[in-house]
């Protein structure tokens, strides 16, 4: 149950921000980045649980999971705090469209 919660959260958070920061109008991109925030709550809660029943078997790749999963919402948070001061440049959203895919991958080769 827990890693389809996980998984379907990713893929609504990959959606989200994809929808938000292509956005031009300010509020749609501040409604974008509060949905963000409760999908990462929610990723890291599942991550969490995934994690304790699965570090026994892969500790390294726990690790890296969490590193991963933790870059992904600091590079989003910063590119919605850019995408509102007008200092947003369309890389960041590139870096997000590869490292997303990357932190999900990581998060499989944890599940089995």
């Amino acid at each position: 149950m827990w890693i389809i919660v996980n998984y379907s959260c990713w893929a609504i958070l990959f959606v989200n921000f994809i929808w938000g920061l292509t956005r031009s109008i300010k509020k749609r991109v501040i409604d974008s980045m509060m949905i963000a925030r409760l999908f990462y709550w929610i990723i890291v809660i599942s991550q969490v649980v995934i994690s304790l029943r699965s570090f026994h078997r892969h500790p390294l790749l726990v690790i890296i999971a969490t590193i991963a999963t933790l870059a992904v919402i600091a590079l989003t948070e910063t590119a919605y705090g850019r995408k509102q001061d007008v200092n947003y440049s369309p890389k960041l959203l590139w870096l997000l469209l590869a490292a997303t895919p990357i932190a999900v991958c990581i998060q499989t080769l944890v599940n089995y």
